[in-house]
């Protein structure tokens, strides 16, 4: 090109034309730079574009304490990309900002040629005024080096007090005058019928204590029966129960309930070992003592083991009941369980 440039100049010259010359002097001039400028970009052109990184808060404006959501995007060329980027490791704090919540690093997307990879982390300033972010980096691993992005200088988040402003220290405020609420008829109605209905009720409530005080009154005047007339009464009432289950269950009470009574122990608080540790004591002996705890333990299979027992076998049971007491109250008075017994059957 240069040397075109020289030939034309050389022909202006020939030609005697001065100011011809003065032209063709400028013209390669100018297209010296214009060569030298294609030379120098061409090599920046063809090198690659590097990694941007941006940071994103929102709000950039907040209160003390309040939550700051803060996106981080990173852009790089796919192509060079050896491996995922390597975003920060964050700790607890980011400057002088609190870190509340971190995301993981995700790849967003990939479009005409680069990659776009973001990261979410929430962040909390607990002072007043500019808050600083300092620069941190990403790790970009190319596949013969590692580039690094960082967040732009001077990123920082503005803090507002939750003080009104210019009030440094607040005073009570004292608190407004009452006013009266407007109620109408309805209030007063409705206030009425529920005073009555709870009238109503309290009296309905101290009927039901005073019945139950009767009764209870009537059954403590009412003499207890002896211990074996007791349990003839109890076995009697079982014949109606149809449930073989509960019907072990009230025999179990009603032997230990006999058994309390006419030997003075606490049958029925008592587990079968101890009330047969307590016959032991009172010097049962063991041809009655031992019947009883066989059917106390018999029942005892029925209510917590859940055995499975027959109606015949659970009517067997509750005459072997009436057995032990008939034969427990000749040991304890020979005189007169017989003709107890015999008499509450003709009775019955």
């Amino acid at each position: 090109m240069r040397e075109r440039a020289l030939s034309v100049r050389e022909g202006f010259l020939e030609a005697g034309l001065p100011g011809a010359a003065l032209v063709a002097r400028r013209f390669i001039a100018g297209w010296s730079g214009v060569a030298i400028a294609l030379l120098l970009a061409a090599p920046a052109a063809a090198q690659p574009a590097a990694p941007h990184l941006d940071v994103a808060l929102s709000p950039r404006e907040a209160t003390v304490g309040d939550p700051v959501a803060v996106v981080l995007t990173l852009r790089t060329p796919a192509a060079g990309l050896a491996a995922d980027p390597r975003f920060p490791v964050w700790g607890k704090t980011w400057g002088d900002a609190e870190i509340l919540e971190k995301g993981e690093p995700l790849k967003a997307g990939e479009a005409a040629g680069t990659s776009t990879w973001t990261q979410r982390i929430v962040i909390a300033a607990f002072r007043t005024g500019k808050v600083d972010l300092p620069p941190v980096t990403v790790a970009v691993p190319e596949k013969d080096r590692t580039l690094q992005a960082q967040s732009p200088a001077g990123l920082s988040l503005a803090v507002r007090s939750v003080l009104p402003p210019n009030e440094k220290d607040p005073k009570p405020r004292p608190p407004a005058a009452l006013r009266p609420l407007p109620v109408g008829a309805a209030f007063w109605w409705t206030l009425a019928a529920m005073s009555a209905l709870c009238a109503l009720l309290g009296w309905a409530l101290w009927r039901q204590h005073q019945r139950q005080s009767a009764a209870a009154a009537g059954a403590a005047a009412r003499p207890a029966l002896p211990p074996f007339a007791e349990l003839v009464a109890a076995l009697e009432a079982l014949a109606r129960e149809p449930s073989i289950e509960r019907l072990h269950v009230r025999l179990s009470q009603a032997l230990r309930r006999y058994l309390g009574r006419s030997l003075g122990v606490p049958a029925l608080e008592s587990t079968t070992s101890e009330v047969q540790r307590a016959l032991v004591k009172q010097r049962i002996p063991a041809p009655l003592a031992r019947p009883a705890v066989e059917l106390l333990r018999s029942c005892d299979l029925v209510k917590f083991a859940r055995q499975d027992v027959g109606e015949t076998r659970a009517r067997e049971r509750t005459a072997a009941a009436r057995q032990i007491g008939r034969a427990l109250e000749k040991h304890l008075q020979p005189a007169e369980p017989v003709a107890a017994d015999e008499r509450l059957e003709a009775a019955g």
